[in-house]
């Protein structure tokens, strides 16, 4: 705190003014802190609290299914036409494409087959004789055999030989194609009532300290949901300087008995400015009712201030309001 302080001159931003430059200022001399603390050297104790609490109260949140089934049946007549022109399209150019299909197979088989005729031959050196054998084809263009009649072997000098086999394929045929002629009908199940429970809000509450040798702050804060919905706040401070003192509360309440009542509440006390707020805006089936009062109050050594407004309103009869605006002040400046 006795380090001397500097500051530039500054531009105010939007503006053509700037601020006084500001060089080897002492707090600690100059600002008389020397006169309140005792050390230059300041410590400070920081306390945060924020704690909550369950409520037991719940809360039924019921799921909108019956919009979306009446959603679904008003459109499913609408996409089970659409489904069936493009159903029968599909099906038609399948059933189409194979009928050709099997009617070109069909006709290769009333056609010759083709059979190859392999004559017999000699193996030198081993002396291995193989007597002909036929190859009958299937007559359409794919390679696929029809009957193989294998050779027989014979080995000249010896008894060994191997006797002709004749190995058959089984016969290809194309089977009839079903194509279902009508859509199976689509309808939707039944729903019942759905909800689920979720907890209700609970209370919430901060506490917040800030202590040093120079200010002392107090702040407490909290949401009350139990039959109303109850807003608390409260800050106070004290110092060794007066004009640092001051005490700020607020209250604000939801009612649901009876309607929807609203009030709200705040007060500030402070050396040189006092104020008070309060509102309260009723709501029923058949009434509305709304009142608010502000005070304020400023008092220096040079402006003293006092403001005082009311507004009050009803839908009793006939729309009713009534306003009142006082305000006062002095202006005392000496050379």
């Amino acid at each position: 705190l006795n380090i001397p302080l500097t500051i530039p001159e500054m531009a105010l931003p939007f503006t053509t003014l700037t601020t006084p430059q500001v060089k080897e200022f002492s707090l600690w001399e100059e600002a008389g802190l020397k006169k309140v603390l005792k050390t230059t050297k300041q410590s400070f104790d920081l306390n945060v609290k924020i704690q909550y609490m369950k409520n037991k109260n719940q809360h039924s949140i019921s799921v909108p299914l019956e919009s979306v089934y009446v959603f679904i049946h008003r459109n499913i007549n609408d996409f089970m036409g659409k489904f069936e022109k493009a159903r029968d399209k599909t099906l038609g150019f399948l059933a189409k494409s194979y009928n050709e299909a099997r009617f070109k197979f069909n006709k290769s088989l009333n056609e010759q087959p083709r059979t190859f005729q392999i004559p017999g031959y000699t193996i030198p050196v081993i002396n291995l004789e193989a007597s002909p054998f036929t190859v009958e084809m299937l007559p359409f263009d794919y390679m696929i055999p029809k009957e193989i009649i294998t050779p027989n072997f014979t080995i000249p000098g010896s008894d060994f030989s191997v006797s002709s086999y004749n190995l058959a394929l089984p016969f290809l045929e194309l089977p009839d194609l079903q194509i279902p002629g009508y859509l199976p009908q689509f309808s939707l199940p039944e729903f019942k009532a759905m909800s689920f429970p979720v907890p209700a809000l609970g209370n919430i509450t901060c506490d917040f300290s800030f202590k040093s040798s120079l200010i002392t702050l107090n702040t407490n804060a909290g949401l009350y949901n139990q039959s109303d919905l109850v807003a608390h706040f409260v800050s106070s401070s004290s110092s060794v300087f007066s004009a640092l003192q001051y005490k700020l509360e607020g209250t604000s309440s939801l009612t649901r008995k009876r309607g929807l009542k609203v009030a709200t509440a705040l007060s500030l006390n402070n050396k040189f400015v006092e104020g008070k707020h309060d509102s309260t805006i009723s709501l029923t089936k058949k009434n509305m009712e709304a009142s608010v009062t502000t005070v304020a109050k400023v008092h220096t050594p040079v402006l003293r201030i006092s403001f005082k407004q009311q507004l009050n309103g009803n839908t009793k009869s006939n729309p009713t309001i009534l306003s009142s605006v006082d305000f006062e002040y002095d202006f005392n400046f000496h050379r």
